[in-house]
């Protein structure tokens, strides 16, 4: 199949730009959703060549990684990448500084798109194709020690606080238990919607998508409509309060936990950030929204850049398994076109996200969270039923219940990858079957 020319690549991927722009700053939203609403609805071939759908794919998840900040600064709704970026986000936003933690995210994303080209060019062609084939097979015992890791790294709290050693005990233990029983629930949906057939075999690619949605997009949505946040008045001026060392400091620590995200599978960003926060020993808001900029560019880009590695070519995120199913790059060429389409691409997200968090500070009193919740929740109603039919509400329904025991249970919402995490694991030591059993299943 043609390469195509280089005109058309950059119509392509300005397309991409645009449309993940347009979409990434809404509450709830997520790009691979909407890109597979997209396929699902008007189809590749007829809407565009398929030679053109990696880059188109490439400029709408640059588009994200930057512009979805807006979201999950403003209006406290995030993926699950960003999850451990909510809450020094909300402080600065009840602060008055909205603005300034979306310029500190970009300073982050900015940082992490230098990184990742750099990489890109001379160190991913080289370097990874050796070590991922020397470290793939021990998968599952990285798997196990991350999600044992996630498990120790809680702390009891609350235990000073009861009145009898039992009610002390209870607070202590509660988060920590709350969070075992949601990963464990998480843990048998995901099994269940991955090895039954409740939902169409036609929703191959997207019978994940509403369980994803349930976990991260519509409980936020739900949260907000129950709580109706206050609409603070935000400061639009151009000021961060930070320093050179914690960029630096910031930049390596979220370049490692998005780059071991990005390469292995089921390791997703929330879960690298955890793991490289903890080996770089981050501290101070400014530096983990920082690194947290870094960390989701190289997650979400790196990871699908790894499709155009002519000599790895590594199928990484619900987006390049959306795209590998139509077409693959297969030339080095392609892969330098994506280096420059993740440059453009990146420099207007950065001005789009920028000039749109100004005009977000600057109207945020007067905006309608509320409103705008409920609109997203009937949209992410109806992409849950267009890409899977009826039982896919209900698996949304199911999964945004869980989502909310998460937050019921003020635990830490990443328990939720279960829902990934458990089956593959399951499937990785042979049980499948077995489980299947215990489950009266099969």
């Amino acid at each position: 199949m043609a390469v195509l020319p280089i005109s058309d690549l950059l119509i392509w991927s300005f397309a991409g730009v645009l449309f993940g722009s347009l979409i990434s700053w809404i509450p709830g939203f997520h790009i691979y959703n909407i890109i597979a609403l997209l396929v699902a609805v008007f189809g590749v071939g007829e809407l565009m060549p398929v030679q053109a759908f990696p880059f188109f794919a490439v400029g709408a998840i640059v588009a994200y990684a930057y512009v979805s900040a807006i979201s999950s600064v403003y209006f406290s709704v995030a993926d699950e990448s960003a999850v451990f970026l909510l809450f020094p986000t909300q402080r600065y936003l009840l602060l008055g500084r909205g603005h300034e933690a979306v310029l500190l995210y970009l300073i982050g994303a900015v940082a992490g798109t230098l990184i990742l080209v750099f990489s890109m060019l001379f160190i991913f062609p080289k370097v990874l194709p050796p070590i991922y084939q020397a470290t793939s097979p021990y998968i599952t015992y990285f798997l196990t020690a991350i999600v044992l890791f996630m498990f120790m790294s809680e702390w009891p709290k609350e235990g000073d606080r009861g009145k009898t050693v039992r009610e002390r005990l209870w607070l202590a233990w509660r988060q920590i238990l709350g969070g075992i029983f949601v990963f464990f629930l998480s843990g048998i949906l995901g099994f269940i919607v991955m090895n039954t057939n409740i939902l169409p075999t036609t929703s191959a690619y997207t019978r994940l998508t509403p369980m994803f949605i349930g976990f991260f997009g519509m409980s936020w949505v739900i949260l907000n409509i129950l709580s109706n946040p206050p609409m603070l008045p935000q400061k639009p001026e151009d000021k961060v309060e930070s320093s050179i060392y914690n960029t630096l400091k910031a930049s390596f620590g979220g370049a490692l936990g998005g780059t071991i995200a990005a390469v292995y599978p089921i390791i997703t960003g929330g879960m690298g950030a955890l793991v490289a926060g903890h080996m770089t020993s981050q501290r101070g808001d400014d530096a983990f929204i920082i690194s947290q900029g870094v960390n989701r560019v190289l997650y979400y880009v790196g990871a699908f850049s790894l499709l155009f590695l002519p000599n790895l070519r590594l199928t990484r995120g619900a987006g390049a398994w959306l795209v590998s199913s139509l077409y693959t790059p297969k030339s080095y060429s392609e892969y330098i076109a994506a280096v420059g389409v993740i440059l453009l691409a990146s420099g207007i997200s950065f001005l789009f996200t920028y000039g749109l968090s100004k005009i977000i500070a600057r109207s945020f009193n007067v905006m309608h969270t509320k409103k705008v919740s409920y609109f997203v929740a009937a949209v992410l109603v109806a992409i849950s039923y267009l890409l899977t039919g009826w039982m896919g509400v209900v698996v949304l329904f199911v999964s945004t219940a869980i989502g909310l025991m998460a937050a019921a249970f003020n635990t830490r919402r990443s328990y939720c990858l279960g829902g990934l995490i458990l089956p593959v694991l399951i499937s990785m030591t042979g049980h499948t079957g077995a489980f299947m059993h215990l489950l009266g299943l099969g």
